[in-house]
């Protein structure tokens, strides 16, 4: 009877003590920056013209500020909040809208990352241009 009781102590710490080390896990995501790369193949289309995307960068910061950069005949650098998107620590909305966007941008998008949060799967962005107005529009997909 007693070593029982000690067995279901010592199991019931074990449970508690793993338990934590999860939720340790998912806040240490939360408070590091996170950079995404890849290469691939994209489109970037602004008003009628059309660039070929090559590669793209997200890096994630912990104060929930995304810096994109579309590399392509072009360069284009921009500037978002990110949330998660749903359940999966891999997949994030991006707003661009709002005095915190830097970009010259106003819209949304989604990026999803690999299984290692280190390579760039996907990444698409649909928004209007500040200065110009036109349509700005970014599919890419990570090889």
């Amino acid at each position: 009877m007693h070593v029982s009781r000690i067995l279901i102590t010592f199991g019931s710490i074990f449970v508690l003590a793993l338990m934590s080390g999860m939720l340790y896990v998912g806040d240490a995501q939360e408070t590091q920056t996170r950079l995404a790369t890849g290469n691939g193949n994209g489109t970037l289309r602004v008003g009628d013209e059309q660039f070929k995307i090559t590669s793209a960068i997200v890096k994630l910061l912990p104060d929930h500020t995304a810096e994109i950069t579309l590399v392509s005949e072009i360069t284009i650098f921009l500037t978002a909040t990110w949330s998660n998107n749903g359940e999966s620590q891999r997949e994030f909305d991006l707003d661009m809208t709002g005095p915190g966007s830097r970009g010259g941008v106003d819209g949304t998008g989604k990026a999803s990352l690999s299984d290692d949060s280190k390579t760039l799967k996907r990444l698409t962005l649909k928004g209007t241009s500040r200065t110009t107005k036109r349509a700005v529009q970014a599919d890419f997909e990570g090889k």
